[in-house]
């Protein structure tokens, strides 16, 4: 399969028409299987016909009234494609809150979610956001996959969960507005590909956009990242674009070629994972 990771500059766009021609000539110069975008790449939807300045919350406000469209101009790109598309994430009232919500939309139309569990201090202080309640795996023709938005992937026992329950693949999409921001999520995302001994796909915004604060600035680069093992990348960087440029990060992969270290890779990971856990009950607090 391709699988492709956009590093994506969300724009002030004229028209839904005009988003649309935008995401059509995208995936035309790509032709993935599976393509991830980023986190807060719905705000683009929010954008069309928008005020130049607004509060956070109007903002968030503006974005959750128009995440259908950007999922139903996400959605018309993944059936025109016959690919697996994660359209990013994007802002969605619920009857709990706010959320920030992450969407893996089949070749057909069909779409399942995920809300970001953790959220950062600026999605608590100042946007009022909730967090997600819970994992979804989605079972796909591809590859069992699992979400982790951005922040989540800083978080080990939320990829294992997604792990133990059959994932093959996970998806990352990502917003963060400095270097060390971008640092931790990419090397958060090397390290769930360590752990779990699967194909790890990054995808972050990049670029400015000038009056809303929510993704004000964003740096990042895509990337595809597998265990550093027999017959992978000895760095396990399988595919990357360039730094805080808009494009693909793009690689024909075979799924199998990538799980198959977890039974006969150099090491075991997902295997001695319990090993760990006995340990970590047994700290000794010596006194030097």
């Amino acid at each position: 399969m391709r699988v492709g990771a956009l590093a994506y500059h969300v724009e002030r766009l004229a028209s839904p028409e005009a988003l649309h021609a935008k995401l059509d000539g995208l995936f035309a110069e790509a032709a993935p299987d599976l393509a991830v975008l980023p986190e807060y790449a719905a705000l683009e939807a929010a954008l069309i016909d928008a005020p130049a300045e607004a509060t956070p919350l109007e903002w968030r406000d503006r974005a959750a009234a128009r995440a259908d469209e950007w999922l139903d101009a996400a959605r018309r790109v993944a059936r025109a494609r016959g690919c697996y598309l994660l359209a990013g994430s994007g802002l969605v009232q619920t009857a709990r809150g706010h959320v920030n919500r992450a969407w893996l939309i089949g070749p057909d139309g069909t779409v399942q979610s995920q809300d970001k569990l953790i959220l950062t201090p600026y999605e608590r202080d100042v946007l009022d956001l909730v967090g997600g309640t819970g994992l979804t795996l989605c079972d796909t023709a591809l590859g069992k996959i699992g979400i982790l938005v951005c922040y989540d992937s800083e978080f080990p026992l939320l990829a294992r969960a997604l792990i133990e329950a059959g994932a093959e693949i996970l998806l990352v999409p990502s917003c963060t507005d400095l270097p060390q921001g971008q640092t931790r999520v990419r090397v958060s995302a090397r390290a769930r590909a360590v752990e779990g001994q699967c194909l790890v796909v990054q995808a972050p915004l990049v670029g400015a956009v000038a009056g809303c604060e929510i993704i004000d600035v964003s740096t990042g680069r895509a990337a595809l990242f597998t265990p550093p093992d027999l017959g992978l990348p000895e760095t396990g960087i399988l595919a990357e674009s360039t730094p805080d440029e808009p494009g693909w990060s793009v690689a024909d992969i075979d799924l199998a070629h990538v799980t198959a270290a977890r039974r006969s890779g150099q090491v075991g990971n997902v295997t001695h994972w319990p090993e760990q856990e006995k340990a970590a009950r047994e700290v000794t607090v010596a006194r030097l």
